[in-house]
């Protein structure tokens, strides 16, 4: 067996660790999102599978470059620098992708952020989620607190109207006479001044720039892989040849080289 570098041996040992972990990491949170996908649509559904099957591959191709790696077997480092090297591809082209769209896809969600409203104004599951949006963010309807019409609720209520008097506003709202025959009355009430759009964009802002890193990062870190594995490689067929170059210099060989010149016989390669 060719002894390869040990510092670059132990290097790669890092690398395909790192990339087992990362696997590992993805193949936990894929199952503990499983039994929750029953809830999803076709999408998340199918992004979740593309998450387990990642991990599976991540953890299988590190044990390979371990084992190849291990066993200085410039075979089984060439097929899992083929693996990798597609993987640079297509993550980097992936990354690529969602970076030349991304400017495109914000655009799109503001021009349709006003039909998104009226859409997650009529449902009252979506409404829900507008009300929670507003306890997090301190903010009032998704356009203006006038998306609830005048029946505004509690969570778009400014608690701080006396100590940060800037962050709310006083509106005309209408309370429900609840079901004993009450009509309803108007009162005046502070919410808060901004509304959840300016959120909502940043939310989707943030997740374009997360999958943009994952994407790029994978794909930086396959790159580094594949200098690895070629290094590897390069020194697994280079050591055999610094052996065999160190013998024809060796004492042994010149002493048979010389009794076979003498002999007349075609001088042969020796090594003792």
């Amino acid at each position: 067996m060719a002894q390869v570098n040990r510092c670059l041996k132990q290097l790669f040992f890092g690398f395909n660790m790192l990339l087992g972990i990362a696997g590992c990491v993805l193949l936990v949170l894929g199952m503990i999102a499983a039994p929750y996908n029953t809830e999803h649509d076709q999408g998340e559904s199918i992004g979740l599978t593309w998450i387990i099957s990642t991990a599976v591959v991540s953890v299988l191709l590190s044990l390979l470059g371990a084992y190849g790696a291990y066993t200085e077997n410039s075979v089984i480092l060439r097929v899992f620098l083929g693996i990798i090297g597609f993987g640079t591809i297509l993550f980097l082209s992936v990354g690529f992708k969602v970076a030349r769209s991304m400017p495109e896809a914000m655009q799109l969600i503001k021009e349709n952020i006003p039909a998104i409203t009226s859409e997650m104004m009529a449902d009252a599951e979506h409404r829900q989620t507008i009300m929670a949006l507003q306890v997090e963010g301190k903010c009032c309807g998704i356009m203006s607190y006038s998306d609830w019409d005048s029946k505004i609720p509690e969570t778009c209520k400014c608690f701080s109207f006396k100590s940060d008097p800037s962050q709310c506003m006083e509106v005309q709202t209408t309370k429900d006479g609840g079901n004993w025959g009450r009509s309803d009355k108007s009162e005046m009430m502070w919410i808060y001044r901004e509304p959840c759009g300016p959120l909502i964009l940043k939310n989707f802002d943030s997740a374009f720039k997360t999958v943009l890193g994952f994407f790029f990062g994978v794909g930086v870190y396959a790159l580094i892989g594949q200098v690895l594995s070629v290094v590897m490689i390069r020194q697994i067929k280079k050591v055999p040849e610094t052996i065999e170059a160190g013998y024809r210099f060796t004492p042994q060989f010149q002493a048979i080289r010389h009794v076979e010149g003498v002999a007349g016989v075609e001088p042969t390669t020796f090594y003792p």
